[in-house]
């Protein structure tokens, strides 16, 4: 039973464990040789510092390969370079950077090792050997540090596949061909990569190598990677980076376009990293339904006979935290006829949940109430009023039309009377007008 426990403490914790870390870190001395490995043979996941040749390893499987993710340098005065060792055994010094000076870079060496490391599955990396260093660069770098963070993935994660729609929260994007070429077959090739509603998708490109501008009568590129958000694009660049390029959506989507001139080009093409922001959507409870959600809050209800266990509600509202989860998670909706058969709740309290007069149900009564008040009677009123206007105007149209008959029907009785014809009958009463 104990071995059954455990099995399912790890299994929850692979299954809860994101699918990309955050990557590996590599630091070297910018004097010194880097080496990245993802072979098979590989079982340390830190870094190793402090030889001639550094090597940074991570835990991995047939078919993984180098996603580089950011590399850059950073001056003498931002690291810590350990001598020590160095001054006693006749071995290199130690460097790293402290965490609390990772912001203060020198320079992006991106480009350089992508092309050296990118796609590969272990490479060398010097900066005297891979960068063209001038005289005002080399000051830069000298007595300074290499940082460097990578992931190892595996080639059957990458999606390339044009027309492909990726659902997912994170995960990597590749042109076909990387990173020994690009194709322009098709010569335009869109993935699109979706996440939950409410949430938004962000995208970094962190390998781009396009043919760039050739010609002086070129004025645009006539390759390049595009991502767009339906028909806004967002972003557009041909030639090569040597900074990551992350762009977010407003929404939950993007398109990620290669478009290519030709068959094929000798360049390495695009690698992409994407993640979603914001807390994915809950699963939706058992005899439960999702009514409502935006980046913040889901609105989860049961159906109708069934509850919440825990508050004896049909609505829940959840909401999203910084860390992209939710407040709490939810439990499946529980059948009400079951739960008074097992005892859990009385006569009473099942007889006021089906009637309405507690809870969710009773809120429902007083939302119709107040919709009774604000809504229905103001407009009867408005009514009774227009009609009671409309009949006084009829009622003083009608008094004065036969007020307007009595008067001239007199004003002809007395020209008769002034002039009265041998066949006149004429009538004695007088006019009241």
């Amino acid at each position: 039973m104990a071995l059954l426990k455990c099995a399912g403490v790890l299994l929850l914790l692979l299954v809860l464990s994101p699918l990309y870390s955050d990557g590996e870190v590599a630091e070297v001395c910018s004097e010194h040789e880097l080496t990245l490995s993802c072979a098979n043979e590989a079982t340390n996941g830190g870094s190793g510092v402090g030889s001639s040749t550094t090597t940074t390893t991570m835990s991995s499987s047939s078919g993984d390969q180098i996603v580089l993710r950011e590399a850059w340098l950073y001056g003498f005065s931002n690291i810590i370079r350990e001598i020590d060792a160095y001054l006693g055994n006749k071995t290199p010094p130690e460097c790293r950077v402290p965490e609390y000076n990772l912001q203060y870079k020198a320079g992006s060496i991106l480009q350089y090792i992508n092309k050296e490391c990118g796609g590969q599955v272990s490479c060398k990396f010097s900066l005297q050997t891979h960068v063209p260093l001038d005289h005002q660069f080399s000051q830069v770098w000298k007595g300074g540090a290499l940082w460097v963070r990578y992931n190892c993935v595996r080639q059957s994660l990458f999606h390339r596949v044009c027309g492909t729609e990726v659902k997912g929260q994170e995960g990597f994007l590749k042109s076909v061909g990387y990173p020994q070429y690009y194709l322009g077959e098709p010569p335009v090739c869109t993935l699109t990569i979706t996440a939950d509603q409410g949430q938004q998708m962000q995208l970094t490109i962190t390998d781009l190598s396009i043919r760039e501008i050739m010609q002086p009568s070129e004025n645009r590129c006539k390759d390049s990677v595009e991502v767009s958000e339906g028909s806004k694009v967002v972003l557009e660049r041909c030639g090569d980076t040597n900074r990551p390029l992350t762009v977010t959506s407003e929404g939950p989507s993007l398109n990620v376009t290669l478009s290519a001139s030709s068959h094929v080009f000798p360049k390495r093409g695009y690698v992409a990293y994407y993640k979603a922001l914001g807390c994915p959507t809950p699963d939706i409870p058992e005899d439960g339904y999702l009514a409502f959600r935006n980046s913040t809050h889901a609105e989860f209800w049961c159906c109708v006979r069934h509850a919440f266990p825990d508050t004896l509600t049909r609505k829940r509202v959840l909401k999203c935290g910084r860390q992209n989860t939710w407040n709490e998670e939810l439990p499946d909706c529980v059948d009400l006829d079951e739960l008074l058969s097992a005892g859990n709740i009385t006569m009473d309290v099942y007889q006021g949940l089906i009637n309405g007069t507690s809870g969710v149900a009773m809120a429902e009564k007083l939302r119709q109430a107040h919709l009774v008040y604000d809504l229905v009677v103001p407009t009867v009123i408005m009514s009774v009023l227009v009609l009671g206007n409309v009949a006084v105007v009829f009622l003083i149209i009608y008094c004065r039309r036969g007020v307007i008959e009595e008067g001239a029907r007199c004003e002809e009785l007395e020209s008769i009377k002034a002039n009265p014809e041998p066949t006149d009958t004429i009538d004695n009463e007088p006019c009241n007008v």
